[in-house]
């Protein structure tokens, strides 16, 4: 009798703590790992692609990529799908920061932080600071990317609510340390040997900040009009990280690692 084949498959939504998940599924599983992106900076690789993908490359147990999308892939084995979610205001200042600085290769970020969310506005929900995750995870075609613009907003919102709450796992970028910990016990099934070490890759953001103060400094960084702006141009997702944040609230508690003691 064959063994059941377990992968992993990643969905690395930029800037959502996917260089850190990255990092620690590279440890784990060495050259197992497997990172891909097209060329192209708007490319997706729908289901279908992902599925092939994973029946060519055998050898390999983690799948990651910033532009694979919903739903699920259903191969001969067991999918254990990764999915980050983050507070979408914290990701704008996160997704400035690595654009305008560490991308360009400079010690301060070029221009401001209001004229880089003016510029990306200028491209309706085509841009990776407006309603990402959302329209991200509410794909519910196998060999495309949906037109979400012929979508209304409570369809989108559904599409990818339920996508989420499908999920036995789901992380929460601002409560990295727990993420990680539900991560290892999510895996341990099927990859007993998996070790939840902390990484934090590509973090430009101070990490001692709460995310209120995170907030209030990104609000003191603004016109009151830009900052009314991005959070009414986020409110889907802004409910989609509140329905992630429970949905990983209630997984944590049911794995019983709420209960342990720390060592």
């Amino acid at each position: 009798m064959s063994k059941t084949r377990n992968v992993i498959v990643h969905y690395h939504l930029f800037k959502n703590a996917g260089s850190s998940i990255d990092q620690l599924l590279k440890n784990n599983f060495k050259d197992q790992w497997f990172g891909y992106d097209s060329d192209s900076a708007n490319g997706i690789i729908p289901c279908v692609d992902i599925e092939n993908m994973i029946r060519k490359n055998q050898d390999k147990i983690a799948f990651s990529s910033h532009q694979i999308i919903p739903p699920l892939p259903e191969i001969e084995g067991v999918v254990y799908p990764v999915v980050i979610l983050r507070d979408p205001i914290d990701r704008i200042k996160s997704a400035y920061l690595f654009e305008r600085k560490k991308q360009l290769g400079l010690e301060e970020p070029k221009g401001t932080l209001e004229d880089y969310i003016r510029e990306k506005f200028r491209s309706r929900r085509n841009n990776p600071i407006e309603e990402f995750q959302t329209i991200r995870l509410s794909n519910g075609f196998r060999d495309r990317f949906q037109d979400h613009a012929k979508l209304d907003d409570e369809a989108l919102f559904e599409n990818a609510s339920r996508f989420i709450k499908s999920l036995k796992f789901v992380g929460i970028v601002d409560d990295f340390d727990r993420t990680v910990a539900l991560l290892s016990e999510f895996l341990k099934p099927a990859f007993p040997d998996f070790r939840g070490r902390e990484v934090k890759a590509n973090v430009l953001q101070d990490l001692s900040m709460s995310q209120q103060e995170k907030r209030d400094q990104i609000r003191s960084e603004l016109s009151a009009e830009i900052f009314e702006e991005i959070i009414a141009r986020n409110s889907l997702d802004e409910a989609l990280y509140q329905v992630g944040k429970s949905h990983f609230e209630e997984l944590f508690s049911q794995s019983g690692l709420a209960n342990t003691k720390a060592a």
